[in-house]
């Protein structure tokens, strides 16, 4: 994204970027088997640059991975706390409990995830509120979530949020980080404006705020705290634009009732399982498998099409399940 330019002006004091694991169990996420979420889980604000009267706080965040077709995938999200709009820099520490996705769910095929996270004051303004505003509300268009369907948003989006960021006169990053991840590991990942000075850190998994090593809140200085996970399913999968428009294609198809057209339609399907950037290869693989079964069991494909085929047996999408064994 750029947003760590030489323009930008930044704190002159250390920060530390860090990796923390949940539990003990083994954290790297091999290629192929999982969908990867990031989540924003908290904030930490405190001590915001001198000379505003009142500013803005906004997390700007890109995601970037590569896609099963060769492409990358990008997550692109602004947010901008209620808590932390139109306030002085006076105010006291708030500690935010944000829970805002900043990218996935999303298959992960191996290689590396570039991460850009960043906490910045904006400068009150009469336009200011309503830009922020504009960037969430952009960062929020459902297609965001498909990689198949998010190109036409992703570079509305980043222009604009490197606009904002680029705005030396008006804007600064208070805390965040640029980061590979490689190998990916589930788990926190944390900055902090805090000396890189051999101090332990833990996250309270309960409200995802930062402990120092006796278990106390960490206060005094600003952090973010991000959750990496991984998950072998995903929620949304029936959402997915190219999948879900081929699968209605199907269903018109065998309501005329021409078994040649649902064949090929059944095809059509399958192709756009297969070649879908948001499903990992195998489930689509058995999607496309359990479709057909589906519609040949109900005398609507194969070798045997039953004229009397009712049309109640045209299930929707959501009721198949690409991930069970």
């Amino acid at each position: 994204m750029g947003w760590w330019s030489s323009a930008m002006r930044t704190r002159s004091t250390q920060w530390t970027y860090l990796y923390i694991p949940r539990g003990t169990e083994s954290a790297e996420v091999e290629p192929e088997t999982s969908y990867l979420s990031v989540f924003l889980r908290t904030a930490y604000v405190v001590d915001v640059r001198r000379g505003l009267r009142r500013y803005y706080g906004a997390v700007n965040s890109s995601i970037a991975l590569p896609a099963r077709s060769g492409t990358t995938a990008q997550f692109i999200s602004s947010h901008s706390p209620s808590a932390l709009q139109d306030v002085t820099p006076g105010s006291e520490d708030r500690f935010l409990q944000v829970n805002r996705r900043l990218a996935g769910p999303v298959p992960f095929v191996g290689g590396d995830v570039e991460a850009e996270v960043g906490l910045f004051s904006v400068a009150s303004s009469e336009l200011a509120g309503p830009y922020l505003k504009l960037l969430e509300s952009l960062s929020k268009v459902p297609a965001l979530a498909f990689v198949g369907a998010a190109l036409p948003f992703l570079e509305p989006a980043k222009q604009g949020i490197q606009l904002l960021a680029g705005d030396a006169e008006g804007t600064a990053l208070e805390i965040g980080f640029a980061a590979l991840w490689r190998p990916l590991r589930t788990g926190w990942v944390v900055a902090a404006r805090v000396p890189q000075d051999g101090r332990r850190f833990r996250v309270d998994p309960a409200d995802g705020r930062l402990l120092d090593a006796a278990g106390q809140p960490v206060e005094g200085y600003p952090y973010l705290v991000l959750e990496v996970n991984a998950a072998h399913t995903r929620d949304d999968w029936f959402l997915i634009p190219e999948i879900a428009a081929s699968y209605e294609e199907l269903r018109r198809e065998a309501r005329r009732g021409r078994p040649a057209d649902v064949e090929e339609a059944l095809v059509a399907f399958r192709r756009a399982a297969l070649t879908s950037d948001d499903l990992l290869f195998d489930d689509a693989i058995k999607l496309a498998d359990d479709v057909r079964k589906k519609f040949t069991e109900a005398g609507l494909a194969g070798p045997e099409v039953r004229s009397s085929a009712r049309r109640e047996a045209l299930p929707d999408l959501g009721t198949f399940s690409p991930f069970e064994a």
